[in-house]
This record gives structure tokens, sequence and C-alpha cells, in this order.
């Protein structure tokens, strides 16, 4: 990532956390014709490293894939029970103090291209969150689209 975008995305992320709350966050960028995805930002690198992917059929749920992928509309898990229905990886994620999540897809000429996945405490988001999210996307999603060219 250059350092331009690099910085952006790191304003987008201390934007999120300043203004919604997270306890992770990360970009994972739609791969290999949506089947794979490719972490290309983590506030947790260590559990999360940048560069690791998840197999969309056997890592998510199928809802999840859906919202974001297909409808292309935010994803918005309130409760611990969600988190754990649609990761696989749902116990580091609990390890980290995370029972609730807000997925923003970002869009460029109808393809999903990737999705801002914010997370924190159970109990922690509203709908207004997700409001939130949704606008502060808007207004980084050149940034976050070269943040995840190949």
């Amino acid at each position: 990532m250059n350092p331009d975008t690099a910085e952006a995305v790191n304003s987008l992320y201390r934007e999120i956390k300043d203004k919604i709350g997270t306890r992770l966050f990360t970009i994972l960028a739609f791969r290999a014709d949506g089947t794979e995805m490719e972490r290309t930002f983590s506030s947790h690198p260590a559990e999360y490293p940048v560069g690791g992917r998840k197999n969309v059929a056997a890592d998510v749920a199928q809802d999840w894939l859906s919202a974001c992928l297909t409808e292309q509309v935010p994803f918005f898990g309130r409760t611990q029970k969600d988190v754990e229905r649609i990761f696989k990886d749902f116990e580091l994620i609990r390890s980290l103090g995370c029972g609730s999540i807000i997925n923003v897809p970002i869009v460029d000429g109808g393809t999903t291209k990737a999705a801002l996945n914010i997370l924190d405490a159970e109990g922690a988001y509203t709908d207004q969150e997700v409001l939130t999210a949704v606008e502060i996307a808007k207004r980084y999603k050149e940034s976050v689209l070269d943040a995840v060219k190949e």
C-alpha cells in the first residue's frame, strides 16, 4: 500500500474509532470472483494479519455473504450469537472482547470490492452506528478501493 493510501486508511480507522467505537477493525478485499476475502488492513495485525485470507463458502455465513456481496447492503450483527453464527473464527473474535459487528460493503462499478468490518462489545452498536459507518465509508471509498487493489 502506498504511503498516501496508508495514511487515508489510518484516518478512516481513527474516524471509525472516534465516532463509532471499535475493538477490532479490518478491511477485507473480495478476491477470486468473490470466493475469497483477503485482509488488507487490520487494527490487530498479530491476531488478524494483513494478507490473511478467508474462503467465503467455508468461513462465513451465507446471509452475511448475501448482504455484503450480493445485495450490497450493510450487515449488522447485534449479539455475540450473531457473530458466532456468522464467522468460523468467532472464538478469536470473542477473545478480543467483540460481540457485535457492523459490515459495510465497498462497491465500485456494481461489484462489491471490499467490506469494512467494525467490531466491538455486545450491545455497543445501534442502528445509528450503522448509518454513521455507511457515511464514513462513503467518504473513504476511493482510499479503500486503492487499498484493496491487487
